[in-house]
């Protein structure tokens, strides 16, 4: 008949054990942190106002003002209250 201490000693040791073996894939399997791929690839655009016309120029600045908010933390502040 086994002792009651050695079946302790054992149940102990595969506890550890399996704690052990999950807590060692829980680490492999974090996903990467989310990045800003905009900013990774996305510029700021020059124009020419005398070349260019009228409507692509506003195109141009719409996209840089969403480049310099999302890219330079450039966001104008919210729209003053009309009271």
């Amino acid at each position: 008949m086994k002792s009651n201490g050695n079946l302790i000693w054992r149940s102990t040791l595969l506890g550890l054990t399996i704690l052990s073996v999950t807590s060692a894939c829980a680490h492999g399997s974090t996903p990467p942190p989310v990045t800003n791929s905009y900013c990774a690839v996305a510029k700021p655009i020059f124009y020419d106002s005398r070349a260019d016309s009228p409507r692509t120029v506003s195109q141009i600045e719409v996209h840089n003002s969403v480049w310099a908010c999302l890219c330079d933390a450039d966001c104008p502040s919210t729209a003053p209250d009309t009271k």
